[in-house]
């Protein structure tokens, strides 16, 4: 019997190489030291396979152990990923978002993350709370929001509170402020506060930060020739799809009409892990193959497992 486990990886680069060592410090992120060990692991351990392959393996009816490396978010590292994947003769899925690559324009997360590289968190806290100071209210709504955005669910979560907190924040005040899981009457446009912060703190404009950080349509052209190589979609700008009021629709379409430009056939990873049944239907009736979540498991059954809930590990942090 046989085995097969997905890994995902996001971010390669050497600290020397960026403007921004506290961001590509994050645990999450990797040296190529150490992301050329980690895939001299896998591939020892592991008979590396494209994502085709993968559905098509009949766990019941061969032995040995398999694996499938996937890299999320379109970055421009992955064109250096591609080069040394290429030398070595192992298959690779990169996902990735269309509108950083067609618009130049950087999704919420990324922008959160350079952030947190620019400016001293504590700063940023006191920045973000002074909005909600209440000049001696019994009720502190100021305390009432470090409270709630500054826990993560996480058991393994290493972030400060203030990390924790600016990036709950950011995240998901509208999403709190919309469905009226409080009140505390305030309305604040996230996405323009985020720029409004990143223009004040990040020293490079976000054009400038995007030509930097992600992939170009010519290298995908060129990516996408490779045999094994496989070019998904990671939606329209790696908004979780679960977003209330999302129109996820939308956001499937654009992403699919953009990665058939570089595929035949359609493989997706969900941005930041969010999907439900309705998603799930959007991408069946675009025709999706295959589509990786972020839930850690070790597959043994092909038969057992949804195609569109293909499970994945943290490359850059599970133990091989």
């Amino acid at each position: 019997m046989g085995t097969l486990r997905n890994f995902m990886f996001h971010d390669v680069r050497d600290l020397k190489d960026t403007k921004y060592p506290k961001r590509y410090g994050l645990r999450s992120f990797l040296q190529w030291d150490d992301f050329k060990e980690r895939i001299r692991i896998i591939s020892n351990r592991y008979k590396v396979i494209s994502s085709e392959v993968a559905i098509r393996l009949d766990l019941n009816q061969i032995n040995g152990d398999y694996a499938t490396l996937t890299f999320d978010d379109g970055l421009a590292d992955h064109y250096e990923v591609y080069k040394y994947l290429k030398s070595l003769d192992l298959c690779a899925t990169f996902l990735v978002p269309r509108k950083p690559v067609l618009e130049r324009k950087m999704f919420k997360t990324h922008k959160i993350q350079f952030l947190l590289a620019s400016v001293d968190e504590k700063e940023l806290v006191e920045e973000i709370l002074s909005m909600f100071d209440t000049d001696g209210e019994e009720f502190s709504i100021r305390n009432f929001i470090w409270h709630r955005y500054s826990h993560s669910p996480w058991k393994d979560n290493w972030w400060s509170k203030e990390m924790v907190f600016i990036t709950n924040f950011l995240r998901n005040y509208n999403t709190d402020m919309y469905d009226n899981y409080f009140d505390i009457g305030k309305y604040i446009d996230i996405g323009k506060y985020i720029d409004k912060l990143f223009r004040k703190y990040v020293p490079q404009s976000e054009k400038e930060v995007a030509e930097d950080l992600y992939l170009t349509e010519r290298q995908l052209r060129i990516m996408s020739k490779q045999a094994c190589v496989i070019i998904g979609g990671h939606g329209d700008s790696s908004e979780n799809l679960k977003t209330p009021h999302y129109d996820y629709k939308k956001d499937i379409k654009k992403s699919c009409e953009f990665v058939r430009k570089y595929s035949t056939d359609l493989y997706f990873s969900y941005p930041n892990g969010g999907y439900t049944e309705n998603i799930k239907k959007a991408l069946n009736d675009e025709g999706c193959k295959l589509a990786y979540t972020i839930e850690k498991k070790t597959i043994t059954d092909l038969d057992d497992i949804d195609y569109l809930e293909f499970p994945r590990y943290d490359g850059s942090q599970v133990r091989l």
